[in-house]
């Protein structure tokens, strides 16, 4: 029984190993989903900016038309109440001026710190998603590796264990699957896997090598040589 725990310790590491490998190859897809979608929404956020400038710039020129059109007209003015009319217009329009193109230097900044960014992704993506999909192919690599050995494992396991008596076969099977460790150590009358002390009768059977279970656990138990 020694032997067959060992072999299921075997199995249940490569399943471990099995687990991790996926893990860690879901991470790094979607790392690699990541990168795209971290480009995509900078390509956006350019392209928006950009019309947004160019609306701005729209707006820009209406306003220093309006301007234009008002200091063309001041010579034509009849009186001091129509000048003043016109003056506070005219201080309305050039504070919105001054607004617009505020707001027009800051999304040409803005795009020009985006498309730096963006700059930087395309030289350094290349080589980023290459190391990626190297990863990948290698834990792809390793996970096929450890599904053989874990099949291998397993089948010589269930071959093992059809070699047990009934009675025991199903009782192993049984503790192996809800405890993990289907056999314990015993020592000094104690079950190493729930620290409980056996009756006498169990250690004497241990002691006889015969198979023995804890009366708390229910695990197989073992003199250690």
């Amino acid at each position: 029984m020694l032997e067959l725990q060992a072999i299921w310790n075997k199995v249940l590491d490569s399943k471990t190993e099995i687990a991790r490998s996926r893990h860690a190859i879901d991470f790094w897809r979607d790392e690699m989903k990541s990168i795209g979608a971290r480009m995509s929404d900078l390509r956006s956020r350019v392209d928006q900016l950009k019309l947004k400038i160019k609306e701005k710039e729209m707006e820009l020129h209406d306003v220093e038309s309006r301007i234009e059109l008002l200091d063309s007209r001041k010579n034509s003015l009849k009186s001091q109440r129509e000048f003043e009319s016109m003056q506070t217009e005219l201080d309305t329009l050039a504070k919105k001026k001054d607004t617009i193109e505020e707001q027009l230097l800051q999304y040409m900044e803005d795009v020009d710190q985006i498309e730096g960014e963006l700059e930087i992704f395309q030289v350094e993506m290349p080589k980023r998603l290459q190391q990626i999909e190297n990863d990948v192919q290698q834990l792809q690599s390793k996970l096929e590796v450890m599904q053989k050995q874990a099949e291998v494992n397993a089948k010589e396991f269930n071959k093992r264990i059809s070699e047990l008596p009934p009675d025991l076969r199903v009782r192993f099977a049984k503790v192996i699957d809800t405890k993990g460790n289907a056999i314990i150590p015993l020592e000094d009358g104690i079950c190493m896997g729930c620290h409980f002390q056996v009756p006498v009768y169990v250690k004497d059977e241990v002691i006889k090598s015969r198979p023995a279970t804890c009366t708390n656990c229910g695990r197989f138990l073992y003199l250690k040589n």
